[in-house]
């Protein structure tokens, strides 16, 4: 219960701190940034997507199948994007809550990852105890 309080209160501290007026000025981020992502590297394949909400904040959706458990699973939160660069690495990090087709809410996570180009990487921390972390990568496109 500890771990959901804390990803409730990172998610509301990043939505808040988005709104700032230093944010609000930073001019990376054009309005119309929004990604798609197509993940087949690691296990299992994912389609996701990332919607501008506000500047450098974005809601993001992910859809995996699980062929072992035959289970949909959707995870749906928020991440933060850092208003600068480093060298062509686009850095954020996030979390939000997985929900799965047979067994609903699983679990709340913390996000880190990467745009680059356009590719991407990610790893998905769960916050629940004995469960590994999830690492993403493949394409992604901007729209």
């Amino acid at each position: 219960m500890r771990k959901l309080f804390l990803i409730s209160i990172l998610m509301v501290l990043i939505i808040s701190i988005s709104s700032t007026d230093i944010l609000a000025k930073s001019h990376h981020n054009s309005p119309s940034k929004n990604y798609l992502t197509f993940s087949w590297f690691f296990k299992p394949a994912s389609l996701g997507a990332k919607f501008r909400v506000a500047n450098n904040v974005y809601a993001t959706g992910n859809i995996d199948y699980r062929n072992s458990t035959e289970d949909l699973e959707f995870q749906g939160g928020a991440v933060y994007f850092f208003p600068a660069k480093f060298l062509i690495f686009k850095l954020y990090a996030g979390g939000g809550y997985q929900f799965s087709r047979n067994e609903g809410f699983q679990y709340p996570y913390v996000s880190v990852g990467t745009n680059f180009l356009f590719l991407f990487t990610e790893i998905v921390y769960p916050m629940k105890s004995g469960l590994d972390p999830k690492y993403r990568g493949g394409f992604s496109i901007r729209f």
